[in-house]
């Protein structure tokens, strides 16, 4: 990922709340290495249950506000998968976290998507991480390849689908007349 200013990360997100008067950069902004992620990720220490996700989309940074929802403990200790990096975890390290879709129209402000998300937003460690068996003789940097192209190409997909509007429901459009 190509290194980032404040400002481009603080205009990044599509879906901030209107209400919301400033997006919290993490504590170690000035510290990101750009080279070994593929989004950046964080927690706002001030509102807990709140996270951002910001990646580079068309050339340009794009990202999102999350909410995380409470863990269920009734799950117990089942292992859960990550939607984003595709690692299984305990069920207590991997949360729901949904994003609202932004929307003029008040009506359609309770759309919002979700998706299962390591809680610590610590995907590209995982990803970057080296593997427990080799697949097949498969060099070690091709697999870490695959998992960064894979995690990067899920990542997009999602802040695309709540940056970008929905498709309007498919309605019957009413006879033409035919004149003769």
């Amino acid at each position: 990922m190509r290194p980032m200013t404040r400002e481009e990360v603080r205009g990044a997100i599509v879906n901030l709340d209107p209400a919301a008067k400033k997006v919290r950069l993490p504590a170690r902004f000035d510290d990101v290495r750009w080279h070994r992620i593929d989004y950046l990720g964080w927690r706002d220490m001030r509102a807990p249950t709140h996270a951002y996700l910001v990646t580079e989309l068309d050339g340009r940074a794009r990202g999102v506000v999350l909410r995380q929802a409470p863990n269920d403990s009734a799950r117990g200790s089942r292992a859960v998968m990550c939607d984003l990096c595709r690692f299984a975890r305990r069920f207590n390290e991997v949360s729901l976290f949904t994003a609202q879709r932004p929307s003029r129209d008040k009506r359609e402000r309770l759309d919002a998507t979700g998706l299962l998300l390591c809680t610590d937003l610590d995907c590209a460690v995982k990803v970057h991480s080296k593997p427990v068996r080799e697949a097949f003789g498969r060099p070690v940097d091709e697999i870490i390849a695959s998992r960064r192209g894979g995690l990067r190409s899920r990542t997009i997909a999602f802040v695309r689908s709540v940056a970008e509007p929905r498709q309007a429901p498919n309605r019957i459009a009413p006879r033409a007349r035919i004149q003769s």
